[in-house]
């Protein structure tokens, strides 16, 4: 089995979608025969199956839609590989042989028990070296080619069965392409629904997630619909009802909200339904056909509709993840900004105990400088247990923050690069006003914005003014910062998608900034605009922790 999944199944799978392989040696009980009980368990489920489906000599009563027998022995060779022939050939044997196709000829009834062994055995070899463990429905081109490898499994084991019985004069009064459909679908169902179903429930690395996914009261309420559905649609043949139509509404709603583990449960209890319903009698068996493959179409629409979504969370994740880490990088400059002053002040206070020391000074002044020193390195402590919590959770830290010590510690930082640039960095007038923030993700936002404006500016023409002018003030229950700057502006087209992810008017540039710098204001409740104008102006909105004062 290859360690990976081709590149023809992986296209538009995130790379770190969760695919599980399944090798040979994760199934060891089957090999061995150790639990015994695993086995005789193995036996029952798929006798009880095959009899709830039906054989062949029961099609013109009940006429099933699927035969589940056939995914739960394909599960068995996905799992165990060749080791599982004895096992399924003997449980095949005995369904056979308790409800034979053919009573009045148990040889060739018991033939025909055994003819799917080698099919699924050939399915399961071709899914264990192409498709291992999950990855015919972590994409749309898993789901097909596994939906193929099905489809042509089913009908080769169609065309031998419908021949062979057709052969037997008990059975000859059935049409051959009626059987040879019939047989085909019922195969084709079982495998596409039941496998999932068993690799859900009985993989320990998929089970709590699936079960956390439909163990909701939605779950409940599709399953619900599904069955009014049916009890609705049955009362008619396929063709003249058109009720069996909405069963594509519980299975999209399904799909929908919970991915693959809603399509396939209830794709599961569409299939369950539409058997319990055709163990009762049937006004119209020759309709049946009809119903099958509707169902199985629903079933694979449904299953496609699950994979999407799935597909989509899993970008979603890849992508909240990537602009979590490009943060963490932003956030390093803010940072080591903010370890700065405390290493430094560590510094002073260290040199300051080791004079104090040599010259026999005071006792209180040395405790003093200790204590200090305790404080500093407190708050050095603080900022790095920020940094670790926003690496494991994204959580932010709330405090109340003054805005002209935010506005202006930001800009004091570019004071140098600006000056060597020929750039008038101002600072306007202050109000005496406070913000309940996290200081070293708003320092992130500030500087950002600031780095861009410089980096505007820097590609001005000699003799055009380069100017960045920053003001804050307070407009009712709102703080507002605004940094604007005398480049060239922004173009309409890009303005409009400017905080888009991937979006950036620097050649070099990720386009990651702004995107994470408005994401940080909307986690404090605020807003991050850009305002109409000639040249860049951006502007933050935040709550106000506290009303207007003096101005300073």
């Amino acid at each position: 089995m290859p360690a990976c999944l081709p590149a023809q199944y992986n296209q538009g799978l995130p790379a770190t979608a969760s695919v599980v392989r399944v090798g040979e040696n994760d199934m060891p009980e089957f090999r061995s025969g150790r639990p015994a009980w695993l086995a005789a368990a193995f036996c029952l489920a798929y006798i009880a199956l095959d009899v709830s489906s039906g054989p062949e000599a029961r099609y013109q009563t009940i006429a099933p839609v699927w035969h589940p027998a056939a995914g739960l022995a394909l599960y068995l060779v996905l799992r165990a590989g060749a080791w599982s022939a004895p096992l399924l050939a003997a449980a095949a044997m005995l369904a056979a042989t308790i409800t034979p196709a053919l009573p009045a000829q148990p040889g060739l009834s018991l033939l025909t028990g055994l003819l799917p062994v080698p099919i699924y055995l050939a399915i399961g070899a071709a899914m264990r070296r192409w498709l291992p463990g999950s990855a015919c429905y972590a994409s749309h081109r898993g789901l097909l080619a596994w939906a193929l490898l099905a489809t042509l499994g089913s009908m080769a084991g169609a065309l031998a069965y419908a021949t062979m019985l057709q052969a037997a004069p008990a059975a000859a009064a059935q049409p051959w392409l009626e059987r040879f459909t019939r047989y085909a679908i019922a195969e084709t169902a079982g495998m596409l629904v039941v496998v999932p179903v068993c690799q859900f429930l009985l993989e320990r690395s998929l089970r709590a997630d699936y079960l956390a996914r439909i163990a909701v009261r939605e779950t409940a309420a599709y399953l619900v619909l599904i069955a009014l559905v049916l009890a609705v649609a049955l009362r008619r043949p396929a063709p003249d009802s058109l009720a069996y139509y909405l069963l594509i509404l519980p299975l999209a709603w399904a799909a929908a909200r919970q991915g693959m583990a809603g399509a396939v449960t209830a794709a599961l209890a569409l299939e369950a339904g539409v058997t319990v319903a055709a163990l009762q009698p049937v006004a119209y068996p020759a309709q049946m056909p009809n119903v099958q493959m509707l169902v199985l179409t629903l079933t694979v629409s449904g299953f496609l509709i699950g994979i999407a979504v799935d597909v989509a969370r899993r970008a979603s994740d890849e992508l909240r993840d990537s602009l979590r880490l490009a943060t963490a990088g932003e956030m390093a400059g803010a940072v080591a900004h903010e370890l700065n002053q405390p290493m430094t002040a560590l510094s002073i206070y260290g040199s300051a105990c080791e004079r104090l020391m040599q010259r026999g000074g005071n006792e209180a002044q040395l405790q003093q400088a200790v204590r200090a020193m305790v404080a500093e390195s407190q708050r050095a402590a603080e900022v790095l247990k920020r940094l670790r919590e926003f690496f494991r959770t994204g959580t932010t830290t709330l405090a109340p923050l003054s805005l002209a010590d935010l506005v202006r510690g930001a800009a004091a930082s570019f004071a140098a690069e600006a000056a060597a640039q020929g750039v008038e960095l101002v600072v306007g007038p202050m109000l005496d006003a406070a913000v309940l923030a996290d200081r070293v993700q708003l320092e992130i936002v500030l500087r950002n914005l600031l780095s861009n404006a410089l980096q505007a500016l820097a590609g001005m023409p000699a003799g055009e003014e380069r100017r960045i002018a920053v003001d804050a003030g307070v407009d009712g229950a709102w703080v507002w910062i605004r940094i604007a700057d005398t480049g060239p502006g922004i173009a309409g087209k890009v303005r409009a998608r400017l905080f888009e992810p991937f979006v950036s008017l620097k050649s070099s540039g990720l386009g990651l900034g702004l995107a994470i710098s408005r994401s940080i204001v909307e986690t404090h409740g605020g807003k991050l605009s850009v305002e109409p104008g000639r040249h860049a102006i951006l502007r933050i909105t935040l709550p106000a922790h506290s009303g207007a004062g003096e101005r300073t």
